[in-house]
Order: C-alpha cells, then structure tokens, then sequence
C-alpha cells in the first residue's frame, strides 16, 4: 500500500552549485550529502510534513530514469507486496530487477501512461 511521498528530487549536472544556490537563495540548509552519489538531501525538519527533498546527480551518462528532471517516490509499506499488486494492475517496472537497492532503500520504478518515473 502506497502511505505518501517519501522523497521528491531533481536531477541535476552540479549538486554542489544546486544546493549553494537552494542554501543562498531560498534558505535551505543540506542535511545529508552522499558525494560519491552525488545525493544531497535538504533538511525538512518539520514533523507535519515527513516528504523528503534532495538533489541528485546522475552522471555524465543519463539512464532514461535519470534523464527525467524530476522524480517523485512513494512511501510504501511492503516494496514486494505493492509491486506484485501493480503488477496485477498491468503496470510493467523498469530496469532488469524489478526490486533494486540504492543503499538506504529498496526502489522499483515505473512509468505512468504519459511516461513519467515513479
């Protein structure tokens, strides 16, 4: 079962001069950093809304995944038990495992019918 939104981010060419720019401009401060990863969460410490953001960078070589700008990924309760469900649903995951590790997650991804990655 889908319970929210766990993370939204942005895929970006410079993380260090995104979130210069999101610290300078808008306030925001980073909260966690994983440079080889190029990951870089902004802090949200506000209990009314646990929604993550962070920005990401992907490489000079962009998977389909990566080439999209923004990204939304649910909070789920079970990552196998909502994947077997959607896939009952006829919605097909991307990547050649359907379940993957990114380190501190699990993550599946699929498309909408207008093509965007969840």
């Amino acid at each position: 079962m889908i319970i929210g939104v766990d993370v939204v981010f942005i895929h970006v060419k410079n993380p260090e001069k995104m979130a210069k720019w999101y610290q300078e401009k808008l306030g925001l401060e980073i909260d966690h950093k994983t440079p080889d990863l190029g990951w870089q969460e902004i802090e949200m410490d506000d209990e009314r809304s646990p929604t993550r953001f962070a920005l990401d960078y992907g490489g000079p070589n962009l998977s389909l995944v990566e080439q999209q700008l923004i990204i939304i990924s649910f909070k789920v309760t079970n990552i196998v038990e909502v994947v077997e469900k959607l896939e009952k649903k006829g919605i097909e995951f991307f990547g050649v495992e359907k379940i993957f590790d990114v380190g501190p997650a699990l993550v599946a991804t699929f498309k909408d019918p207008e093509g965007n990655f969840l």
